[in-house]
């Protein structure tokens, strides 16, 4: 019996082009009604030019720092911009960044950075964090950026995005990059929220969110949601068959928080069955049972004190859990694939001022990883093919300092040593020196080097006996080293644009191949390089309007052969505009272009998507009103699949044209 791997539409909407045309036009002549009343700030995505050069990001290095002073080119979108520009997921906020794109494969959506986003690996080099807890699970560490991901999006106050290696600060996964999702306080989500969606292919999603400070001072922050989708008929041309009613998604998610002084509590649950209607891993095309599910859990509890003026104190203790689940149907039997992962955790933080023109960061962090099982099975007859249960445990330390040569010079160093059971130890440096001559104005000289552990599906998804797959425990972590140059310039009161240089260079990577007993094994070996350009751009109009845009240019090749890796476009553009239309409305427009990229067998050609959003506040008293379409004008578009052994797909059609209507009630 074939085992199964565990990684892995062209939606035919049938609304009227012509309506979708419609909403479009009608948005943009309001642009000139210039005696429209300005909104004020609450409805508008309007940011003073003078905030956006002293925006704060935590990301970075750990603690709050001016965007100008961080040690990397980040990039922030606020709960404003999800609003506006109709986000569904924090894949659509990510799509939106410079240097990002997103790839999905029916089960579930990829990010790619800078032109790496290899078919078949599960996100592992990039760390996601909510609220600066590690969400990555502990079997595969993947980041979930979906409709997988922990949150729902309406929970979230801002997503920061800090390119480039951050395993100084952050340990594994932090490889190309680290994602935070900041969550809503409650003075930001003071009383009740009903949300009610529905949208194309029968989707429909209820949710209700609750905030407020309490008169001891302490903040409470809650939130459920409920989301359901038929999904759409799915043509396999490799079958020649329709599968229908074979993409459906559900999911539940809870979230919540409490902090009273110092001290902050903090947990989720998301739970999500989907179908796939591609058939993957050579499963029957067209059975109704193919399904995974994916749950996910967490509580952590945060300290946060300052000690004296000088010296602050913080740090956390956290548990989470994972489990997978796929059953998989082939012609004799259901194929069964489980994972539970469970580990916990804590970490300790000094930040210190006392030293005139230093700010230094040092802290230490340990992780048990309580439980890694991975099982495969089939259930007719009854066939245990193998089971692996692994209790591996790693530990931290690391230094920052941001020093202040002068009032327009600093440097950023930091340095940090991980210990793993597995394999022993790694250091990492990244080293930073800012020039900030006035504000919106600077340069960013930026080296430092990262690393990605193997994780347990890779070492341990089979063994001695385990026909096609086998685990390999002797895998080294992957290892890279980036060097990045930051132009940020600001024109007159109202532009402002970003230029950033880069070279990766990558070696160890962990890859599957067909070893000499014909079973699938992952080894070291593949080594890679990168090197790009991405501009980006911000303009700001009085009333509120606002157009940003970035274009990005990435080679992305194999050092072996020179040959340009698979799923790597080498153009990413992106334009996006807010636009008051009258009073209380508000259109979001957006285009979205990625370039041709290569397949394992051929290649597929660019394209370009068209999303817009019309919101409407207060339409009655607390109630609040968009409507979004997404892929506007029906573009087929496909991506790269993950070809390994068992796949009979190169790529994979993805969605058409979808609309979605969404309702706040605030009470």
């Amino acid at each position: 019996m074939t085992q199964i791997s565990i990684a892995a539409q062209k939606a035919k909407s049938r609304v009227c082009e012509s309506f979708a045309i419609c909403v479009l036009l009608v948005s943009f002549p309001a642009a000139q009604a210039a005696e429209s009343p300005a909104l004020t700030a609450e409805q508008l995505i309007d940011i003073p030019f003078e905030q956006l050069v002293t925006l704060e990001v935590s990301s970075a290095s750990r603690y709050p720092q001016k965007i100008s002073e961080a040690p990397s080119a980040a990039v922030v979108v606020d709960s404003d911009e999800i609003r506006t520009y109709g986000y569904r997921t924090l894949a659509d906020v990510l799509r939106s960044m410079p240097g990002l794109y997103i790839s999905d494969d029916h089960s579930w959506s990829y990010i790619g950075v800078r032109g790496f986003s290899r078919p078949g690996d599960y996100n592992t080099r990039v760390l996601l964090l909510v609220d600066g807890y590690r969400v990555n699970d502990n079997i595969f560490n993947q980041a979930y950026i979906g409709n997988e991901f922990l949150v729902d999006i309406d929970m979230v106050e801002r997503v920061e995005f800090i390119p480039g290696p951050g395993a100084s600060a952050y340990g594994d996964n932090a490889f190309f990059g680290v994602i935070n999702v900041i969550t809503k306080s409650a003075s930001a989500m003071l009383g009740s929220t009903i949300t009610a969606e529905a949208g194309s292919h029968n989707s429909y999603k209820g949710g209700y969110r609750y905030g407020n400070r309490l008169d001891n001072g302490a903040e409470v922050v809650m939130g459920i949601t409920h989301y359901e989708s038929e999904g759409r008929d799915w043509f396999s041309p490799e079958h020649g068959a329709v599968a229908h009613d074979l993409d459906t998604e559900r999911y539940t998610k809870l979230f919540a928080k409490v902090s009273y002084q110092e001290w902050a509590f903090e947990g989720g649950y998301m739970k999500r069955p989907k179908s796939n209607p591609s058939a993957p891993y050579s499963t029957v095309f067209g059975d109704e049972r193919f399904e995974t599910v994916d749950t996910h859990a967490f509580a952590n509890a945060s300290y946060n004190s300052a000690l004296s003026d000088k010296l602050h104190l913080s740090g956390n203790l956290y548990y989470g859990a994972y489990d997978y689940d796929g059953i998989y149907p082939y012609a004799t039997t259901l194929n069964i694939d489980r994972s539970k992962g469970r580990r916990a955790g804590g970490e300790l933080r000094l930040l210190s001022t006392a030293f005139a023109g230093h700010k230094l960061l040092g802290g230490i962090e340990y992780q048990k990883d309580l439980r890694q099982m991975q099982r495969n099975y089939d259930l007719t007859p009854r066939t245990e093919y193998f089971k692996s249960d692994q209790a591996p445990h790693k530990h931290g330390i690391f230094v920052q300092d941001e020093y202040t040569i002068r009032d327009d010079l600093l440097l950023n160093a930091g340095l940090r040593y991980d210990h793993y059971s597995a394999f022993g130890g790694t250091t990492n440096p990244r080293v930073a020196l800012i020039y900030h001559p006035s504000p919106g104005n600077g340069l960013k000289l930026i080296y430092g080097s990262a690393y990605r552990a193997p994780n347990a599906y890779e070492m341990f998804y089979g063994d001695a006996d385990t026909p096609d797959y086998k685990g390999n425990p002797e895998l080294d972590p992957e290892r890279i080293k980036t060097y990045e140059l930051v132009l940020e310039k600001s024109f007159g009161a109202s532009w402002h644009g970003t230029l950033s240089v880069f070279h990766y260079d990558v070696k160890n990577l962990i890859t599957q191949i067909v070893d000499t007993d014909d079973r699938l094994l992952f080894v070291n070996g593949e080594k890679a390089h990168t090197s790009g350009i991405e501009l980006s751009a911000e303009k700001y109009w009085q009333g509120g309007a606002k157009l940003k845009g970035n274009i990005s240019y990435q080679d992305a090749r194999d050092k072996a052969d020179n040959r340009w890796l698979t799923n790597s476009p080498r153009i990413l553009g992106k334009l996006a505009l807010a636009l008051p239309i009258a009073h209380f409305w508000q259109a979001g427009a957006e285009l979205q272009y990625t370039g041709k990229r290569r397949t394992n067998a051929g290649e597929v050609g660019g394209y370009a998507l068209a999303n817009l959003t019309l919101n409407r506040r207060s339409l009655l008293k607390g109630l609040d009103a968009s409507l979004s379409a997404y892929n506007l004008f029906d573009k087929e578009y496909e991506d790269p699949a993950d070809t390994g052994a068992f796949e009979l797909q190169d790529v994979l059609k993805q969605d058409g044209r979808t609309l979605r209507i969404k309702l706040d009630y605030r009470f």
